[in-house]
């Protein structure tokens, strides 16, 4: 029940009305554009094509040719008369498209030289781009490919139409057809039949045929194939329709860039419920991808974001995140926080360190501690200068409150990792040994929110370890970049600590994601972001 009311929910966020308005006014500028431009191009494209001319002859076959069962229905079942006709017009149809018909008209006009028939048809060119044919093979294909023949309505007038880019020529080959088709017939048929038919009464067909002949002003002849009505020269172009042509493409690319709008939001709103069903936890906040000044390298402005604009999207994201946090008091009234994530770059030191500085700014005080002892990043950008820090004390058996820094402008306190000199303790041993439980003790019982930074988990296993002495734990992924198999991975390795989990942080999200009017550029990341996603979620 509650998986069909998430499913039930989902379509609602996904195509609700609200949502598709919002999800297309965010992307007009695309939505707009590109229907303009596959317009643009169509329309370049069709002021290329020349024009094309259509020209219809028309001609009534013998009438003998039919079976004579067909004209005296009172001695076959009509079902069975009208496909015995049918039949019969069917062959004389193939006779009028027939190879030997094609190589007669293309001699009598000498066709084999018009440069027009020169080139195969489009269609043969795509099948067998590397193919090639014989130039009196490539003028008959063409030939047959701008030839129609049908049958009008269910008389015994046959329809012959040629398209040619010039007018006079359509008519001249659609005439030569005509011809060619009614020299090419004999008379066979016995003169009983043909007087049988003449008595009988006319068939259904006969009278459809009469009607037509009445409308073109001919008079009605039962013996021998004529040409009923020549080709005349066509006055307008019957292609192609270039107005037609434009509106359906840019028809057909609004409505495609509609729709893929409607996707591209879904997938946005829909980003906290795949969160939580990939990894198992909550969705606390999206952090935005950093820019070019605050990027991977960790100047100190970005470790100090929130004060440096507390009102850009990253801070209000960390303030988000902090008052999540707030909703999950400790046990023992102070807390300990855990700042994690899988692989290098995903922002874990960056967000740690925000965090911090947002508490101390709300009076809280704080400690955040550099865990990273090998990389040592926030170190490097917030104390660049320090001369030891909690591994050199930790290996000196020294007070840790000797190297605790303070900023004068946040308040928040921190503790580095270690100074440039070379420690004889490693790492592991150094986070095992009775000195860090100690000291760690001690730095609970002066700060009611310690914040750790943690170095990323597949990288090393201290991150397991700080996991042992948090109250909660904050994982960071990016998560249009990192594989979500690698972060159920990372989140596997808290292992009996995972209850502390208190969210997923996802970063390297774009900032424009939730903005009015998006630009072009964030619209191409936002598709490529989806399509990466895709490939990722069926890899997984």
């Amino acid at each position: 029940m509650a998986d069909e009311k998430a499913s039930a929910e989902s379509n609602r966020i996904g195509f609700g009305l609200a949502n598709a308005r919002i999800a297309i006014v965010k992307r007009a500028k695309a939505v707009a554009l590109v229907p303009a431009l596959a317009a643009f191009a169509a329309g370049s494209y069709v002021v290329l094509v020349p024009e094309r001319y259509t020209a219809s002859a028309l001609i009534q076959i013998d009438p003998r040719q039919a079976p004579v069962a067909a004209a005296n229905p009172a001695a076959t079942p009509a079902p069975a008369a009208f496909e015995a006709e049918r039949r019969a017009i069917q062959k004389e149809i193939e006779v009028l498209r027939s190879p030997v018909l094609i190589d007669r008209v293309i001699g009598e006009l000498d066709l084999s030289r018009d440069p027009e028939f020169e080139q195969p048809p489009l269609l043969s060119r795509i099948a067998s781009p590397f193919a090639k044919a014989a130039p009196e093979t490539i003028t008959r294909e063409e030939i047959a490919a701008r030839l129609a023949i049908r049958r009008i309505h269910n008389s015994l007038l046959i329809g012959v139409r040629f398209t040619s880019r010039d007018a006079t020529k359509s008519a001249r080959i659609a005439n030569a057809f005509a011809v060619a088709y009614v020299a090419e017939q004999t008379p066979g048929a016995a003169s009983s039949d043909a007087a049988t038919t003449a008595a009988s009464e006319p068939s259904a067909s006969e009278r459809v045929f009469a009607s037509l002949l009445n409308q073109y002003g001919y008079t009605r002849t039962l013996t021998g194939a004529r040409v009923v009505q020549q080709a005349q020269v066509p006055a307008q172009p019957a292609g192609p329709k270039r107005l037609r042509i434009v509106a359906a493409t840019a028809l057909s690319s609004l409505v495609l860039m509609l729709a893929l709008a409607v996707l591209l939001e879904r997938n946005a709103l829909l980003r906290a419920r795949k969160v939580q069903k990939t990894l198992a936890c909550p969705h606390m906040t999206s952090l935005p991808a950093m820019g070019p000044e605050e990027d991977t390298h960790m100047p100190a402005r970005g470790a100090r974001l929130i004060v440096a604009e507390p009102t850009c999207p990253y801070a209000e994201a960390i303030r988000a995140a902090c008052e999540t946090l707030s909703k999950r008091p400790s046990d023992n009234g102070g807390r300990v926080i855990l700042v994690a994530s899988a692989l290098p770059g995903e922002g874990a030191e960056l967000f740690a360190s925000n965090m911090a500085h947002h508490l101390a700014v709300a009076g809280e005080k704080t400690l955040l501690v550099d865990c990273d002892f090998r990389s040592k990043v926030l170190t490097q950008q917030l104390a660049p200068h320090a001369t030891a820090g909690l591994l050199d004390q930790i290996a000196a058996h020294t007070p840790i409150e000797n190297v605790i820094l303070r900023d004068s402008l946040t308040g928040v306190h921190f503790l580095p990792a270690a100074g440039p000199a070379p420690i004889s303790i490693a790492v592991p041993a150094a986070l095992r040994s009775v000195g860090f439980s100690q000291a760690f003790d001690g730095l609970k019982s002066r700060f009611p929110t310690i914040v750790l930074a943690a170095p990323p988990m597949l990288d090393a296993t201290d991150a397991r370890v700080l996991a042992e002495l948090a109250d909660q734990i904050v994982f960071l992924t990016a998560w249009h970049r990192t594989p979500h198999i690698v972060a159920k991975k990372a989140l596997a390795m808290f292992g009996a600590h995972q209850h502390k989990v208190a969210g997923a942080v996802l970063t390297d999200i774009a900032a424009d994601d939730d903005a009015g009017l998006m630009s072009f550029g964030a619209i191409f990341r936002e598709i490529r972001r989806a399509t990466r996603l895709s490939s990722l979620d069926r890899a997984a």
